[in-house]
């Protein structure tokens, strides 16, 4: 895990997408979370949406293949925790629908754990275009010869107040 404080009152991790790598940055999480807020109960509420987030980002954007990095932001603004999970996996092409499924179910449940635990969430895919530009002798302005679709990044926003 890596972590960085790279401007008053927000803090970056990066972590592997393995449990291990989970585990130990829900911890410090927490202990973050506790530290600012006072609120055990804000601190484990954004700690278990977090969880949820980060474990379907491991299990379904990187199909549970280790050594995937992802980047976890946490701001803090007036009495708002802000949490940004990013990833460059498989994107969603829409957020699930945040219902409890039968009791006997196996699985289906982490949206349902993330809509009771934050505020409002939302989600982005951060699509980046390959731009090749070609300048040639005497002219002042530039010609794109080709653009294309390049990497993606997903953003996953979780929004606390406390």
């Amino acid at each position: 895990m890596l972590a960085a404080n790279n401007v008053a009152d927000s803090v970056t991790l990066k972590i592997a997408s393995t449990a291990q790598q989970v585990s130990l940055l829900s911890e410090a999480l927490h202990a973050l979370c506790l530290y600012v807020t006072g609120n055990e109960k804000c601190a484990l509420d954004v700690q278990c949406a977090t969880v949820e987030a980060l474990n379907n980002v491991v299990i379904h954007a990187y199909h549970n293949q280790p050594g995937h990095e992802i980047t976890v932001c946490w701001y803090r603004q007036d009495r708002q925790l802000r949490i940004e999970i990013i990833d460059d996996g498989d994107s969603m092409a829409a957020l699930p629908e945040p219902v409890l499924p039968d009791f006997e179910a196996e699985g289906g449940r982490g949206w349902w754990i993330i809509n009771a635990s934050v505020d409002s969430y939302f989600y982005k895919i951060i699509e980046g275009v390959e731009r090749e530009r070609v300048l040639f002798p005497g002219e002042n302005h530039e010609s794109v010869a080709t653009a294309k679709p390049n990497a993606h990044r997903n953003v996953l926003t979780l929004l606390k107040q406390f």
